[in-house]
């Protein structure tokens, strides 16, 4: 019997010290290289203003890597890394959160924003773009708006293409970590920034700003008023449908059918476009058009109705940021409201945040018209606080191995291990320990 035990003891600890060393690079397949003047031509015909830019050469790569889906279980994801042409092999790094897409393609790791990693690498920075969930080569339907697992994919994308940098290119980034994206982005770009503080992984990604972009943060508050206004027809009609789909996915408890939601025959159209391969079809510009009366009366009145716990659950304006944090938006925009960023602001603000501004880049500016100046607004201030791109010589790399403790030694009937490297996502703890 204590042989057994024990054998069983040796092959949990294999196991343990296996995860603990799993790597989350998985494979890399180069999607383009372009020299400075294709750069150029790219970045010319989308609009960009270059004469004042200092360009590289850019190589992009599509990067599959090992990350967890919304129940913790391992998955595979994948997603876009665009790398500066340059002699140097130390530089900043930006992780870019894209907005909101419906179909799985349309995605980094497939050339979408293709115009924003060519900007940032163009410009020095490596720039990481994920996919997210359920969207390129990651199955099932995509958790919209759910801020831990837009988290995770974007900082495991990180970890992947660091591991990719520094064992195939011979590269690495300079423990600079810029932060951004747009609309759904934008609320991305904030959830990334979140995990990274409650998680205490200041050492392992040292935020130096983040500059969330016209993103739905106040999402219980401010967009819930936007997208119920009887007043208004909200033409971004897809939101709420998707947002319940997600949190479906994540929470389990919305609802079984989804004529328990949706009238007839909006309930089969939503379905088969959530389905793998679905294509969207518009619905109807106002909701009261497609969803159940009665639905909607619960969402309005019911505080605890579940799509409002849920949405409360992935606010992002009420947390406290230390790192210095600009919410770029534009005063018109119907699709996300303003107030997302003024309630974040004053929020953060009286939580004691030192450095965080809501900044409006064009009053009479919508949604899409706000992409190009924000884009801008944050290389310009990121270009104000990076440290430039370097030739570094260093001694061969040892990753550092997971220290584990055992507890007694030498071990008799029952043991504990004790290990820095396995973290908590309970904010303010860094260390469980497993008992055998």
């Amino acid at each position: 019997m204590k042989n057994s035990k024990k054998l069983l003891f040796v092959s949990n600890l294999l196991l343990i010290t296996s995860f603990l060393n799993a790597q989350h690079f998985i494979s890399a397949t180069e999607m383009g290289n372009r020299n400075i003047s294709k750069v150029q031509a790219n970045l010319n015909w989308l609009g960009w203003d270059t004469s004042t830019m200092t360009l590289n050469a850019v190589k992009s790569y599509k990067i599959l890597y090992n990350t967890t889906d919304v129940h913790g279980n391992p998955t595979i994801a994948s997603g876009a890394l665009y790398v500066p042409q340059t002699s140097c092999n130390t530089m900043p790094l930006i992780s870019w959160q894209h907005g909101t897409v419906f179909q799985k393609s349309d995605v980094p790791s497939n050339k979408y924003n293709k115009g924003t990693g060519l900007l940032y690498s163009g410009n020095g920075y490596i720039t990481t773009m994920p996919d997210y969930l359920g969207m390129g080569d990651n199955p099932g339907i995509h958790p919209y708006i759910h801020s831990e697992s837009e988290a995770t994919a974007s900082i495991n994308l990180i970890r992947a293409a660091r591991e990719f940098l520094r064992d195939s290119l011979q590269i690495r980034d300079n423990n600079q970590l810029f932060l951004a994206g747009y609309s759904q982005g934008g609320h991305s770009t904030m959830a990334v920034h979140k995990y990274i503080k409650i998680n205490d992984l200041q050492s392992e990604f040292n935020v130096i700003a983040s500059a969330p972009m016209s993103g739905p943060y106040a999402l219980s508050i401010e967009q819930f008023d936007l997208i119920f206004d009887k007043d208004s027809s909200y033409y971004m009609s897809l939101f709420l449908p998707y947002a319940m789909a997600s949190y479906q996915l994540v929470y389990g408890n919305l609802y079984t059918n989804y004529n328990d939601c949706y009238d007839t025959p909006y309930d089969s159209l939503i379905a088969s476009w959530l389905a793998p391969g679905g294509k969207w079809n518009a619905l109807p510009v106002n909701y009261y058009e497609f969803m159940q009366d009665s639905v909607i009366s619960n969402i309005q009145n019911k505080p605890d109705h579940p799509i409002n716990v849920a949405l409360r659950k992935n606010d992002l304006h009420n947390w406290l940021p230390l790192e210095p944090v600009r919410m770029l938006y534009c005063g018109m925009d119907s699709m996300v409201a303003p107030q997302n960023a003024i309630t974040a602001l004053n929020t953060m603000n009286a939580l004691g945040a030192p450095d965080v501004k809501a900044i409006d880049l064009d009053p009479n500016g919508d949604h899409g018209t706000c992409v190009s100046p924000s884009l801008t607004y944050a290389l310009d201030w990121f270009d104000s606080l990076k440290v430039e791109c370097q030739m570094v010589i260093s001694t061969p790399y040892q990753e550092k191995q997971p220290e584990l403790s055992l507890f007694p030694n030498p071990v008799k009937d029952r043991a504990t291990v004790f290990s820095e490297a396995i973290t908590s996502t309970i904010p303010g703890k860094r260390n469980r320990q497993i008992n055998y």
